[in-house]
């Protein structure tokens, strides 16, 4: 656990295990209320061996959760040795296949009795996830009685608080369900846009965080009202005043050029990767 600590957050230690300065201290103490992320798909539907469908994984106080579980999500996890067995909640931005495709794979996996868990199983997902559940997943997955662990279903509409840390949504321009979220845990803000278009509620909602994540499905060449080009990840996270801009859900282009033209608008901008780490 120690190294693991250390990994994170850069902490020095002297060969006794103590800390080498007061710097190094205070280190430590913001990991105690780290918020870590690791980006496990960065595709759509069309996957490839670079980029999975759509999937973040997220530790927030003590929970371990995912946002979207699209096709190869269980897979990046076992890359990233992130158990399956260990996640505390599932969110769920909207229906569409490229995000939930391996929600199936997950509770499949974790009905086998040899594997011990027993603790609860959140799923929270948009207005009419739970006629989602119980119409489309549920006579799958559990065709026969579970009694193992409790999985509990619930919509967000607005926001709830998990122990000591809040998430809050808005409606994107997507779907009818389609849904962003923001992580709060004491001064640290996270915002994973989902799928959505253009939408300048998207800016109010981002105001000042540390991180955003939008989605970039295509260059500037391919404008469309449900998803997102540079220009506009550009203008939103220039708008809203963010730290930080990662971009995301990639559609496979024949010239790379999504990175290039946000940073034409907001220069301090990444290119998502599968795997990539994120320490807030």
């Amino acid at each position: 656990m120690f190294n693991e600590i250390e990994k994170r957050a850069n902490v020095v230690k002297d060969g006794k295990n103590n800390f080498t300065n007061i710097k190094n201290l205070i280190k430590f103490k913001r990991y105690l209320n780290y918020m870590y992320l690791k980006i496990l798909g960065t595709g759509t539907s069309q996957v490839s061996k670079e980029r999975v469908s759509t999937s973040n994984y997220i530790e927030v106080g003590n929970k371990k959760i995912l946002l979207d579980c699209g096709c190869g999500t269980l897979v990046r996890m076992s890359q990233a040795d992130i158990s399956f067995k260990d996640i505390d909640i599932v969110f769920i931005s909207h229906f569409h296949i490229d995000h939930i495709s391996d929600l199936f794979a997950l509770l499949w996996a974790l009905k086998y009795p040899h594997l011990g868990r027993n603790k609860d199983l959140q799923l929270i997902g948009p207005k009419g996830f739970e006629e989602f559940y119980n119409k489309d997943i549920k006579p799958i997955v559990f065709s026969k009685p579970f009694k193992l662990f409790n999985i509990k279903i619930q919509e967000i509409e607005n926001e709830m608080k998990i122990d000591d840390f809040k998430v809050n949504v808005i409606n994107t321009a997507h779907t009818d369900e389609s849904i962003a979220f923001k992580f709060i845990e004491n001064e640290k803000i996270l915002v994973i846009g989902g799928d959505m278009g253009y939408d300048e509620n998207i800016i109010d909602f981002s105001k000042d965080v540390d991180v955003l994540i939008l989605e970039c499905s295509y260059d500037n060449s391919k404008e469309l009202n449900n998803h997102l080009t540079p220009k506009n990840c550009g203008n939103i996270a220039k708008s809203a005043n963010v730290k930080k801009l990662i971009i995301t859900h990639f559609y496979p282009i024949p010239t790379e050029i999504r990175l290039e033209e946000t940073k034409e608008v907001f220069e301090n901008t990444i290119m998502a990767e599968d795997l990539m780490d994120i320490t807030l």
